[in-house]
């Protein structure tokens, strides 16, 4: 069955206007029906299709409405017209054959009083045609009881050629005329089999058959021929309706079959479940593939046709409420996405923007920023392209940033390490002059310009320092000090070296806490010797004990003492 296109509808309007121009008849109405129940299958199919779109547009089933068409409206209006003509046309008709059949009873009256009373056979025979033509012009009367007024009409024709006694001669030429008009008629019916239109042919073969019950009788050896002849064409004409309609059935039912097959996979789709929009919308492809199929196909038997259409329907309407659903908490996931998105590039531009003193922990802080947005979940691919690429922007301004201030802070810091280096170079070749005020200052001058060089870079710095002080060191002990002093002196240095240090202030704490527990720990000493001086004075015989005591107490009083001295240097350094 091939498609009706969406202009169809202004076809079919188009020739519901040629039929009001028409002459009426019954083939007029005939030909409007045909054409209404085309152009009502076209809206059906047009609103299936509409629907459809709602439907995946998003839109609620139930709330579907079909737009407006103005071609309906006109043609309801031509519809109308049109069954208005019928009406009038029918009560004319049925007037008309309430008239005929009243006619056709006087003729039967007529021709009954005819043969009863006429002895005259010329005169007879007059009338007898008069009643015949009147009869035949009065035409067919298509009622219930017309086949019983027709069999009334015959037997009474045939009463009078046989009551009358007509010459042969006479009977023999009614005989042929009525053999002329049968086989015309014969070859009437047989121009229907290669007729197309099976509606056209169930028309004309009632109508035939009717003329046919009115043509008079013929000789006797060609009644059964024609009768043969007449039965063979009707047999085959209804033959050939037959064969349309079985074939139309069988069409009907394969329609239905594969309208069945198409069901069961559109429902098993509609009861799945999809977790991407890629599969939806590939399921979405499948569906509306099945639909395409749908749409090619026939009609189905009406009542099978209507109740597979709705099941099908059901099925659609599952499937896109899912998907509408899906969608739409899938908007509300991209709206939550978006907005932390957005947090995150209103941060990242803020960094980016700004003059940093430490560059580590902010580095952490836009790494972190980047591991939050690949977290932040999934959002519509335009505005996760547009918004990915302010991102970028961002972070890319930040370490664009960052590489020029270290690459002009490695520049700077290679300085430094020459200017180290150098000062290492003078250190090395510096040699005490055995005045120990001047050298200490000197070495002092020492460790404050080192202190005063900026850093050097990273994968130098432990060389550089482990060579400075190896070369400070060295000084020191090549200096003629009492112990004490080169001891103090050198720890100086250290205490400097640390609070240079990247961790000077954790570095200085603990050494710091570490004198001051030995401080107390001195203390405790120190009280404890106290302690067992007096103890050993007022005792006899213990003056090797006691001599042994006052040293480790003088020892620990020197220690102290040096250990308070190291604590001062923490606050120099500072």
């Amino acid at each position: 069955m091939s498609m009706l296109t969406v202009s169809m509808k202004e076809e079919l309007i188009a020739k519901l206007e040629d039929l009001t121009k028409e002459n009426v008849s019954e083939e007029t109405f005939s030909r409007a029906d045909e054409i209404k129940n085309d152009y009502l299958r076209e809206c059906d199919r047009l609103h299936q299709e509409q629907q459809q779109g709602f439907i995946a547009d998003g839109g609620e089933p139930d709330a579907f409405e079909p737009p407006k068409d103005p071609l309906d409206h006109r043609f309801s209006e031509l519809m109308h017209i049109l069954s208005d003509r019928q009406s009038k046309f029918r009560k004319m008709k049925a007037d008309e054959v309430d008239s005929k059949y009243k006619e056709k009873e006087a003729v039967i009256a007529e021709l009954e009083k005819l043969i009863a009373e006429e002895t005259n056979i010329g005169k007879a025979f007059q009338s007898f045609k008069e009643l015949q033509n009147r009869w035949n012009e009065i035409g067919n009367v298509p009622t219930r009881e017309y086949k019983n007024l027709q069999s009334v009409y015959h037997r009474h024709v045939h009463n009078f050629y046989y009551n009358m006694k007509l010459s042969k001669d006479l009977r023999e030429l009614d005989f042929k005329r009525n053999h002329e008009h049968r086989v015309q008629l014969l070859s009437k019916i047989e121009s229907l089999l290669p007729m197309d239109s099976i509606k056209g042919i169930e028309r004309m073969i009632n109508l035939y058959r009717m003329e046919w019950s009115e043509l008079g009788p013929t000789a006797p050896e060609t009644v059964e021929p024609l009768r043969n002849r007449y039965r063979e064409l009707i047999g085959q004409v209804y033959q050939k309706i037959r064969d349309f309609y079985q074939e139309r059935q069988k069409e009907e039912h394969s329609n239905i079959e594969a309208k069945k097959i198409l069901l069961t996979r559109a429902q098993g789709i509609a009861e799945e479940n999809f977790d991407t929009p890629k599969q939806w919308q590939t399921m979405t492809d499948t569906f509306n593939g099945i639909f395409d199929e749908w749409k090619k196909l026939g009609y189905g038997p009406k009542k099978e046709n209507e109740q597979v259409w709705n099941e099908f329907r059901a099925a659609l309407n599952k499937f896109y409420g899912k998907k509408r659903e899906f969608f739409g908490d899938l908007k509300k996931t991209h709206k939550t996405n978006k907005d932390k998105k957005l947090a995150i590039i209103e941060k990242a531009e803020s960094i980016a923007a700004a003059v940093h003193d430490s560059w580590d922990d902010v580095t952490k802080e836009v790494l972190q920023l980047q591991k939050d947005w690949k977290e932040a979940g999934h959002i519509e691919q335009w505005e996760e392209n547009k918004l990915w690429k302010k991102f970028r922007e961002a972070c890319d301004k930040f370490f664009t940033g960052k590489r020029e201030h270290f690459s002009s802070r490695d520049a700077e810091q290679s300085v430094n390490l020459a200017k180290k280096e150098e000062l290492i170079k003078r250190i090395e070749d510096f040699s005490p002059s055995g005045k120990s005020d001047e050298d200490l200052k000197q070495l002092r001058d020492f460790s404050s310009e080192w202190k005063s060089i900026e850093h050097v870079p990273i994968r130098d710095k432990q060389r550089i320092w482990e060579r400075y002080k190896k070369a400070l060191d060295s000084k020191y002990d090549a200096m003629k000090l009492e112990s004490s002093n080169l001891h103090l002196e050198k720890f100086r240095s250290n205490v400097e070296l640390l609070s240079q240090s990247d961790e000077a202030g954790n570095l200085l704490r603990k050494e710091k806490n570490s004198i001051k527990e030995k401080i107390n720990k001195l203390q405790a000493t120190i009280s404890q010797y106290e302690n067992n001086l007096g103890f050993f004075r007022n005792s006899k015989n213990m003056g090797s004990l006691l001599q042994e005591v006052e040293q480790n107490l003088s020892r620990a009083k020197e220690e102290i003492e040096m250990l308070k001295k190291k604590l001062k240097l923490f606050s120099d350094a500072k």
